[in-house]
């Protein structure tokens, strides 16, 4: 398991947001030594609820000292102490034997001890090289440690503790209370330093109920506790919401800071949110020697629809993408340091983008968005976390285009799935703008196959094929391996297995990001051995079938709704000729399928006299999300109807 992440503020986006640190914080009473093992759970051999758990957290609990909590002003370091218990029930459960820990050069590691209690008691120490540290981003410097516990097994009990120490007053990500397996008890202490104001927020399933304490005080500062009993796991089903959608979760936004010489408003609300981000936006535009000259040589002359495409293509073909997400920047930065670099993060290429149409007279304003597999964005709670990421709007012919410059895969105007049909915010210091991010139409989302197949009079099957995708499809496979030769390599493991009888070579693919599209062709001759002389056996559905039902769970069983990356549609056809001597002996039955949740039509058109026979299956799903039960049942039949349509095949005999 891993507890889920922290979420900061780039240190130096302002005062308000790194407040730099040299002082130590106060570490919680009993931070040194584990509690000790209750009879209760050295006895416990199932969860109630879920017999068949293989692991269950017996306590996950938190103690976040906020910047200033317990020190003088001037001297603050943020620190988020974390203590976990879990315990063994199966053999499946062992596998949860190795945690791992997200940190970073701004959110610091210290402190990891860990320790299996078997259970006879015998107790052994994680030892140092039991801890594996692997940087996941050389230039953000961030790290995964992974521990491995020793001689785990069912039954054993595993504890470990750590702190994660960072320059900011900000948590911006939530505790979360949840986890992939039971947790018998969670609980997060909050504490901060005197005249600071919060707001607070939670989310979870109706059954876990979250409680919270009144907050006290001493003289380091103020404390708030909030717990959770017996939470269930957070479910794990085929095409289910994010587990950040469906956990157990409360965070506490800073959002006064009354201090005895002046009151500091923090994320009071979105213009205020908006206003303290802006500003450092402001001093980076004016930092622009060059950019206006680069710009005029770029755009050339045109119209603005063409003008801004060529400023685009520029911006994310020749600035490369620096891999930190979020919508703040960095003191130091400027326009002219990130065009002469050809570097910046996705904030910083949206800025330079439009300071670039700015200067070729085309107007824009910036969008703060955020992927849907972070989590559900509440617009109501100023939390500038919820956004990973800046694009730039401008309006041509009278609709609004939305550029994202940080992917050479993404076209003008194409947005990644993540994002769309998900709020945004258009930041402004007196009147920001909430909005919803359009989604394209899910037949744009094209997958088209066409098999050409031919049988010679010794029974043995050749031909060609073509793959066309579009829209989200070819944005997945645009620039999916680091060259040619690997790309056409991977091309070619994902057609063998789909047809395993064939012998596959001239494997070729064409990437075009402007158009949003990918082709790929190919040529197939069935090995010697498959032909067997008399009979051929073709599955029309392939490549793109024949399709398993995803769904096997009753909507009884069901934990959750669906949630697809994005909606699309899909299109086989197959074209099958023979030779005198050959015939049809079966072939798919013409279906017609369409309901609340989607479409399939597939059918075959057989000339005899040409020794031809045509078969072409569509299927449409047109919706992303089913969150009823009865949608539930509509989205499982349809599946299931494609999947008895696609195991159908067409049987040529020799006669």
């Amino acid at each position: 398991m891993m507890y889920r992440g922290l979420a900061l503020f780039r240190p130096g986006l302002a005062l308000l947001f790194a407040m730099i640190a040299n002082g130590a914080v106060t570490a919680p009473a009993g931070a040194a030594d584990f509690p000790p093992i209750t009879d209760e759970e050295r006895s416990l051999t199932a969860v109630p609820g879920e017999p068949n758990a293989p692991s269950v957290v017996l306590f996950k609990k938190g103690d976040f000292q906020m910047a200033g909590y317990g020190t003088q002003l001037g001297n603050q370091s943020s620190a988020l102490y974390v203590q976990v218990r879990i315990k063994i029930l199966t053999e499946e459960g062992k596998s949860n034997g190795e945690i791992t820990i997200a940190h970073s050069d701004a959110a610091r590691l210290h402190g990891f001890r860990g320790r299996t209690v078997l259970p006879g008691g015998q107790v052994i120490p994680v030892a140092a090289d039991a801890k594996f540290v692997s940087k996941t981003s050389r230039s953000l410097r961030t790290f995964v440690t992974a521990v491995a516990f020793p001689s785990v097994q069912a039954g054993a009990i595993l504890d470990y503790q750590y702190e994660l120490r960072f320059d900011s007053i900000y948590y911006l990500d939530p505790w979360y209370f949840s986890e992939d397996v039971p947790v018998r008890y969670s609980e997060i202490q909050f504490k901060a330093p005197i005249g600071l104001q919060v707001q607070a927020w939670s989310r979870g399933p109706q059954r876990v109920k979250i409680q919270t304490s009144k907050p006290t005080t001493n003289s380091l500062g103020w404390t708030i506790k909030a717990w959770a009993e017996n939470i269930p796991s957070v479910p794990d089903d085929p095409y289910g919401p994010t587990y950040k959608d469906l956990a157990a979760q409360m965070m506490l936004l800073p959002r006064l800071w009354v201090l005895p010489d002046q009151k500091l408003t923090l994320l009071e609300s979105w213009p205020k949110v908006s206003e303290m981000i802006v500003e450092r936006y402001d001093e980076v535009r004016r930092r622009d020697s060059g950019v206006a000259k680069k710009a005029q040589e770029v755009a050339g002359t045109g119209t603005p629809r063409e003008k801004s495409e060529a400023v685009f293509r520029f911006v994310r073909d020749h600035v490369e993408t620096e891999k930190f997400y979020g919508v703040g920047i960095d003191y130091d930065a400027s326009l002219a340091k990130i065009l002469a670099a050809a570097r910046g993060d996705r904030a910083e290429k949206a800025l330079l983008l439009q300071a670039m149409l700015k200067a070729v007279k085309i107007d824009s304003k910036l969008v703060w968005a955020g992927d849907r597999a972070r989590g559900a964005i509440d617009p109501q709670l100023p939390n500038p976390g919820w956004f990973d990421t800046v694009f730039v709007m401008v309006e041509l012919d009278g609709k609004r285009v939305f550029l994202d410059p940080s992917d050479r895969a993404l076209a003008f105007g194409a947005l990644r799935y993540g994002y769309e049909g998900t709020p945004a915010l258009i930041p402004d210091a007196k009147k920001p703008e909430g909005i919803v991010l359009p989604a394209i139409p899910f037949e744009q989302n094209l997958r088209r196959a066409e098999v050409e197949l031919v049988l010679d009079a010794k029974g043995r099957l050749s031909g060609t094929g073509t793959l066309v995708l579009t829209g989200h499809h070819a944005w997945e496979r645009i620039q999916w391996k680091d060259d040619e030769a690997k790309t056409i390599a991977a091309w070619k493991e994902w057609l063998t297995p789909r047809f395993r009888e064939f012998q596959l070579a001239e494997v070729k693919a064409v990437e075009r990001p402007d158009e949003r599209k990918v082709t790929v062709t190919w040529t197939m001759t069935q090995r010697e051995e498959e032909a067997l002389g008399d009979e051929a056996t073709i599955s029309p559905a392939a490549p793109l079938g024949p399709v398993a039902q995803p769904f096997v769970q009753s909507a009884a069983a069901r934990r959750t709704g669906v949630t697809f990356d994005y909606p699309d549609r899909d299109e086989v056809q197959l074209r099958l000729r023979w030779p005198e001597g050959w015939k049809v002996e079966s072939r798919p039955k013409n279906a017609t399928i369409a309901g609340a949740a989607g479409s399939v039509t597939a059918g075959s058109e057989l000339k005899e006299g040409e020794r031809t026979l045509l078969y072409s299956r569509r299927f449409d799903l047109p919706h992303r999300e089913f969150n009823t039960s009865q949608e539930y049942e509509s989205i499982r039949s349809l599946f299931g109807d494609l999947e008895k349509i696609d195991v159908q095949t067409v049987v040529l005999v020799h006669h």
